[in-house]
């Protein structure tokens, strides 16, 4: 057996430049630096590549390199790992900051005993961790050292959960870090709309562990291995890489000492694997075997992204801002199962209220929910099949509808709408109304579009003097970004927060459910306050600051200045409205 080669320059270059984000690259990557070969291999030649890269270009980006490490402080020797991780990045001459979990200090839970959920909340906490240090170094791409052989474990492992195709096709390399969790700032996970302008880049996909050993080895890299990576009894993971490492996929073969839902999960590998119809896998058929067909489903998940982008530009028709209007006509034209549901999964996670990036937003990926979408968008007369508007997870609302030359009809009850010359039939996807406001305050619910923004306008104003230049961020609804620019309230507005008396809220408008900004104001007596809209006005796609993709820029630029017009709008100079959700598969 020959032995395996370092990887080349050339071909980091070629991995390297397979990772850019659809944004382009920014001026300072990160690198999540664990000591370990991997990520000790990764910071190596990101650091040369961009050493090489400034003697031919001087102003290319990236440009610099940040070295991040977590210390998860639960092993005892947690603070020896991030101390070597340090002296490594000193030697290479690359910035590095480490920093340690603050256990029970809000978002993070308390440190989690063996047994709790112990990897998950480890898992989640580096990553909030890592996603912070990031804003703070000014990085807004973040490189894992995750490999060929993590790949192939992640396939499986997504097979143990019952996952598709799609998911078999593993982890991609590049992605955007998303909205996190669906929460605030105090949920551990939550990224919030910071988190639609971060990526995560993964270069090494295509490398084997022999290879990245090989590169640590040439360069006299020094790292440190985890000894409970080989421990089957610790995680799926572990044990799937102890089974591979075997040649054989029988949980019988760990021995007495793996948990019975590991055993559970190995058992459910086999049974998603005989259903796979774009490949043939056996897991114990070797590693390069497993790496040759992993590779060819995330190749499959690439095409089938490329279809979907290129359907979406291809049939999407004009619509209100946030909402998604296709055609049947259009859709007739995607027969793929794999492809119908991938471009219906964009849609939804396009339009919903749940964080960007989750799967509340896809409808948690139930499958009878996705194949009743299908059914009823691919049905070519849905006003005579009785099909009337739905609601099937996700948070969106499915309407058929008539679209004429120059109107948009949606049609209400049971009788099927009159057709004119030039009519065609579509569907419209838009935000899921909430409950009644009655019903909401019976229940005891708070209503989740009726936002009150008076405390951080406030502490903002407090410090402006001090610190200007602020702009106050509000996430709202998970879909639109409010920019306040706090130097240029109105001193109306300033002092009336700043002295206790006035509120500043954000309620929504239109049957669409955009936000407005009120300025309430209390009345003399026992009248009602006064609500003043302050800003209505959907922001225009040149003046967004999101870094949208050509997909997302094409869609925005699509929004007919009459639904605009309609509305009534308000505008302050101070305030900018961004639809912050994106229709790519990244």
């Amino acid at each position: 057996m020959s032995r395996p080669l370092p990887i080349s320059k050339d071909e980091f270059a070629r991995f390297f430049k397979r990772c850019v984000p659809p944004t382009g690259w920014s001026r300072k990557i990160a690198v999540a630096n664990s000591g370990g070969p991997d990520s000790t291999c990764l910071l190596f030649l990101i650091r040369r590549y961009i050493q090489d890269l400034h003697k031919e270009s001087p102003e290319a980006f990236p440009s610099s390199l940040v070295s991040l490490t977590i210390d998860h402080a639960l092993q005892p020797d947690s603070d020896v790992v991030a101390r070597r991780c340090a002296d490594q990045a000193k030697v290479m001459g690359v910035e590095h900051v480490t920093s340690q979990i603050p256990w029970s200090t809000p978002p993070f839970p308390e440190c989690p005993k063996s047994g709790e959920a112990f990897e998950e909340i480890g898992r989640s906490a580096r990553y909030q961790l890592l996603f912070q240090r990031m804003n703070e170094t000014q990085a807004e791409i973040v490189a894992l050292g995750h490999h060929g052989d993590d790949q192939v474990e992640t396939s499986l492992m997504r097979l143990a959960r019952g996952s598709t195709e799609i998911g078999a096709g593993g982890m991609r390399r590049c992605r955007r870090w998303g909205m996190g969790l669906h929460g605030d700032e105090n949920t551990l996970g939550w990224a919030g709309a910071l988190g639609m302008k971060r990526w995560i880049i993964r270069p090494l996909l295509d490398v084997s562990k022999d290879r990245i050993l090989a590169s640590c080895e040439e360069h006299k890299l020094e790292y440190i291995t985890d000894p409970t990576n080989f421990q089957p009894e610790l995680t799926l993971r572990n044990a799937i890489r102890q089974l591979i490492s075997k040649n054989s996929f029988d949980p019988q073969s760990l021995g007495e000492n793996v948990p019975p839902y590991i055993a559970q999960s190995l058992d459910q590998v086999q049974h998603s694997i005989a259903s796979l119809e774009s490949v043939d896998m056996d897991p114990s058929g070797g590693l390069e075997h497993l790496r040759a067909a992993v590779t060819v489903l995330s190749e499959q998940v690439e095409d089938i992204d490329s279809l979907v982008d290129s359907s979406l530009n291809r049939c999407r028709l004009p619509s209100p801002p946030g909402t998604y209007l296709v055609s049947y006509r259009g859709l007739a034209t995607i027969r793929d199962p794999l492809v119908q549901r991938a471009l219906v999964l964009r849609i939804m996670r396009y339009v919903s209220f749940f964080a960007w990036g989750t799967v509340r937003a896809d409808a948690n990926r139930r499958r009878s929910s996705i194949e009743r979408i299908i059914a009823n968008l691919w049905t070519p007369d849905p006003f005579a099949a009785g099909i009337a508007p739905f609601v099937a997870g996700g948070g969106v609302f499915w309407s058929p509808v008539v679209i004429g030359r120059k109107s948009l009809r949606i049609p209400a009850g049971p009788h099927p709408p009159q057709m004119h010359p030039g009519d065609i039939i579509g569907w419209l996807a838009a935000r899921q109304p909430p409950l009644k406001r009655a019903r909401m305050e019976e229940a005891g619910i708070p209503n989740p579009l009726r936002v009150d923004i008076t405390d951080r306008l406030r502490a903002r104003l407090e410090a402006r003097h001090q610190n200007p230049g602020q702009v106050l961020d509000v996430l709202w609804d998970c879909r639109f970004l409010l920019r306040m620019d706090v130097d240029r309230v109105p001193d109306g507005i300033a002092r009336g927060v700043l002295e206790g008396r006035d509120r500043v809220v954000v309620h929504p408008h239109t049957r669409w459910y955009w936000p407005k900004v009120l300025h309430v104001r209390p009345q003399r007596g026992t009248g009602p306050q006064a609500e003043v809209v302050v800003h209505s006005t959907l922001s225009s796609p040149e003046s967004a600051k999101g870094g949208l993709v050509k997909l997302d820029r094409d869609m925005v630029a699509s929004w007919p200045p009459a639904f605009r017009r309609t509305t009534g709008e308000v505008s302050a100079d101070w305030i900018e409205t961004e639809w912050i959700r994106s229709l790519s598969a990244l």
